[in-house]
């Protein structure tokens, strides 16, 4: 089929996002090629091939891999049986859904779990490149490039501005793609999958003027959202005016960095601070109990202390009277020669000592992470005064790198 261009390209694929975000809200029921037909509007003879045109999948071969990804998840993350999950996605029985898991990834779904139910979950692992092919095959005007052109433009230019691009860019199932030459690459977006109808978009550039033609085209999208990484104290008042006029709403956070080479850890009264190790599991545990952190955080820290998880992770706590009271995960990211510590979240239980304990962290994961030769940031700090909000991060002497804006209707 020749592929469509144009208004009427557009139009249809409003119409195929719509097919897809009924399959996904109906992923647990059998859904019939008509009953998806007919609630996208399309004649059930048109459909098949204007979706395959979209999405390089039929209606049917899309709603069994969603079925198929989105139960892989759940055998990762949930105690659910595999008769449980068997039924919840519609199959008769857990022989007709062990038939469907093993011929989509080789191996039966008590294999899997017992193989990845240990390994933090990945969306790229789950969902492989479904959405990316969807918004490529959307926009023929896009040029493919490659990741390590984008890795040039990002180090050439400024690699603590574009850190989080570089890092996102390198650890999820990205593709590059660009409105102008694809070598060298002068702006380009790169589109992640999520396992969603739409994926995760990011533009990468570095003037008002490069940003204003991918704003048009990621403006016909039926819900546009994406992110664009700014110079701290650059206006792009004809951009923000283009936002304005598409409806959409901009919510924003700032990438810092420490700059110096040093810093004073402060020592408190009663406060002792330190590396954690396996052993103070049972420490990590009683203070998830009490509110301090998520299953999810203790989860990844066992991994990492069981050597299977980010091998960069520092997780690192005080103590008062003996008792855990703020634990930190700072996670170290290399990519070519760039070395860059996140320190991803501060917990802390309610305490008189809260603020300083909080600095305190802060600097102790600061001179840990100096004397592993690797910078130390933290990515989208709100305006607010929580442990990792713009107050505290300033308070510290981390400097602003680059205003992060996310943009959705």
């Amino acid at each position: 089929m020749q592929v469509q261009k144009g208004d009427d390209f557009m139009e249809n694929k409003n119409l195929i996002d719509k097919a897809i975000g009924f399959i996904q809200k109906n992923s647990k029921d059998n859904l019939s090629l008509q009953s998806i037909a007919e609630n996208a509007g399309f004649s059930l003879t048109y459909f098949d091939s204007i979706f395959r045109q979209h999405t390089g999948y039929s209606p049917v071969e899309y709603s069994r891999i969603y079925k198929l990804t989105r139960s892989a998840l759940e055998l990762r993350r949930t105690p659910k049986t595999v008769l449980e999950i068997a039924l919840d996605f519609g199959y008769a029985s857990p022989e007709s859904f062990t038939r469907a898991f093993k011929s989509f990834y080789s191996i039966t779904p008590s294999e899997y779990r017992e193989k990845y139910s240990e390994e933090a979950v990945t969306w790229h692992d789950l969902s492989g490149k479904i959405a990316i092919s969807h918004f490529r095959r959307s926009f023929p005007e896009l040029n493919v490039s490659d990741i390590d052109l984008a890795l040039d433009f990002c180090f050439t230019h400024n690699p603590l501005k574009y850190a989080e691009d570089i890092v996102g860019m390198t650890v999820t199932e990205s593709e590059i793609l660009t409105l102008g030459n694809s070598e060298p690459l002068e702006h380009f977006i790169y589109v992640s999958d999520y396992n969603s109808a739409e994926p995760a978009v990011a533009l990468v550039c570095e003037t008002e003027a490069d940003a204003l033609p991918y704003l048009k085209l990621l403006g016909k999208l039926t819900n546009p959202r994406f992110s664009v990484r700014r110079s701290v104290g650059t206006e792009w008042e004809g951009f923000d005016a283009e936002v304005a006029k598409l409806g959409l709403t901009c919510r924003y956070g700032y990438d810092m960095i420490y700059p110096k080479d040093t810093v004073a850890v402060p020592e408190y009264d009663g406060m002792v601070i330190r590396l954690l190790t396996i052993e103070d599991m049972p420490f990590i545990k009683v203070f998830k109990q009490s509110g301090g952190c998520a299953e999810c955080h203790i989860r990844a820290i066992q991994i990492h202390f069981d050597g299977k998880g980010n091998i960069g992770m520092r997780p690192m706590g005080i103590f008062e009277n003996g008792k855990l009271v703020c634990l930190a995960m700072p996670t170290l990211d290399r990519i070519r020669e760039f070395r860059k510590y996140d320190i991803g979240a501060i917990f802390t239980l309610d305490s008189s000592n809260e603020r300083q304990a909080i600095d305190l962290m802060w600097k102790y994961a600061i001179e840990s992470c100096l004397q592993d030769n690797a910078a130390i940031g933290n990515a989208n700090a709100d305006d607010d005064d929580s442990p990792l909000g713009l107050a505290a991060c300033e308070r510290i002497g981390l400097v602003k790198v680059a205003k992060n804006c996310w943009y959705s209707t």
